[in-house]
């Protein structure tokens, strides 16, 4: 019965609020990563406004944040703390933002101290610098758009199997306007297997980028 499983299952068949209420409050480092995981991903692709968004961004934070304090050497509680960061910094003031770079960088970097081969993180990572940058700011914070392309490359030859890491390289290289090496990675997105929902969520994302890509 979907009442007795745990967030890790939920999480994989799309059921993220279920997922987030079975495993906000555990024990379980892997239950704890997978709340929080879906609490991001709702705030991703099913919140139906920016209050809703918040929301679940909160919860996201909250849960990522408990998985630190009783797992200090999991990786994970720490990506998915920078995941969460990196999409509160679109609600917040310059200062704010300003001050949330610097955590989510932070955040990130303790991720890969702890596993220097957290692909996602590195993932994340590459995001940060291409964000920055684009916004004008990067250089308060040593942010360079010639960062992003090798560290989704590392990323890449560490999971190569990873929907959404190839989903946002694709994004990311068409913010550097390279649209031929972003449709190559799109593609291969797309020619990857779907695991679960949240695969699914990635893959459709692809798809959406690809389509507009192809427009005239």
């Amino acid at each position: 019965m979907a009442a007795l499983a745990g967030s890790a299952e939920l999480l994989a068949g799309g059921e993220f609020a279920a997922a987030w209420r079975a495993g906000a409050a555990s024990h379980n480092p892997i239950e704890l990563a997978a709340a929080a995981e879906a609490a991001n991903l709702t705030a991703q692709y099913r919140a139906a406004s920016d209050e809703e968004r918040r929301l679940w961004l909160e919860r996201a934070q909250q849960t990522a944040r408990r998985l630190i304090r009783l797992f200090p050497e999991n990786p994970e509680g720490y990506y998915q703390l920078a995941h969460a960061q990196a999409e509160v910094i679109r609600f917040v003031g310059v200062l704010a933002k300003l001050n949330l770079a610097s955590r989510i960088k932070r955040n990130l970097e303790q991720a890969l101290d702890l596993d220097p081969d957290h692909a996602r993180a590195l993932m994340g990572l590459a995001l940060w610098h291409l964000q920055l940058a684009k916004r004008g700011f990067g250089w308060l914070y040593g942010a360079s758009l010639g960062e992003v392309v090798p560290l989704f490359e590392r990323a890449v030859a560490l999971d190569p199997d990873n929907v959404e890491i190839r989903k946002n390289y694709g994004f990311a290289l068409l913010q550097l306007g390279r649209p031929e090496a972003a449709r190559e990675q799109l593609e291969a997105a797309l020619t990857l297997p779907v695991q679960g929902v949240p695969d699914r969520l990635h893959h459709d994302r692809a798809a959406e980028l690809l389509r507009n890509l192809e427009r005239p």
